[in-house]
């Protein structure tokens, strides 16, 4: 079963590639792997999802099936559609990003303009460099994120500048799937980065608010 070459495809240097395991109905990025050909063709033909774990086995993807396996444009990335089993629905803890606007001081129609997706994003972000971190402490092995710090930091360079180069392309191309998928290559890569040189989320996101605080006469 493991022998089987999955065509359409394109496995790294490493005979890896990224998948991002998305929950079909509420969209929420439910885990984050690099895929060898055999976990992937075991996912294919058995339509269980204990093949998209990682090799560290942090996902718990048990109250979930299989819905589709689906190859980017360019075929360097796969978004993987999951959907809750029935009778395994549980309440998630969720962290609402709204709590931090005070309400004394904020219209209802200020609120209104936030824009959800984007916080889905910041969350994403968080989860991302939380698990990335925990790599670095537990290096498991066979995790591509585990190799990059084995590697060293000239490594994460290295990869940082071939993923900026991609995106350049992609753009270059005018398409925008590629570039999606590029993107999602670099912000993986520049996290692993500000976790091996110690740079907080936060910390980041200081300096931009900074820079966009209105300018004193």
């Amino acid at each position: 079963m493991t022998d089987v070459l999955i065509h359409n495809v394109n496995f790294d240097e490493r005979g890896l590639i990224p998948a991002i395991v998305q929950d079909a109905g509420t969209l929420e990025v439910v885990a984050f792997a690099y895929l060898d050909n055999a976990r992937l063709a075991k996912t294919l033909q058995t339509g269980e999802t204990r093949f998209l774990v990682d090799l560290q086995g942090s996902a718990d993807l048990s109250e979930y099936r299989l819905l589709d396996v689906r190859a980017n444009s360019d075929g360097g990335s796969l978004t993987v559609l999951i959907e809750r089993q029935a009778g395994e629905a549980t309440e998630r803890e969720t962290v609402s990003l709204m709590q931090q606007f005070d309400k004394a001081t904020h219209s209802a129609s200020e609120v209104a303009l936030v824009d959800v997706a984007s916080m889905e994003f910041g969350l994403t972000l968080h989860k991302l460099y939380s698990l990335i971190a925990e790599r670095k402490e537990t290096r498991p092995e066979g995790s591509y994120t585990t190799y990059l710090f084995n590697s060293g930091l000239d490594k994460i360079l290295k990869k940082i500048a071939e993923e900026s180069g991609e995106v350049i392309i992609a753009a270059k191309n005018r398409a925008p799937r590629e570039i999606i998928s590029e993107l999602a290559d670099l912000f993986y890569h520049l996290l692993v980065l500000m976790v091996e040189r110690d740079v907080k989320l936060g910390e980041v996101a200081n300096e931009l608010t900074r820079r966009a605080a209105p300018k004193k006469s």
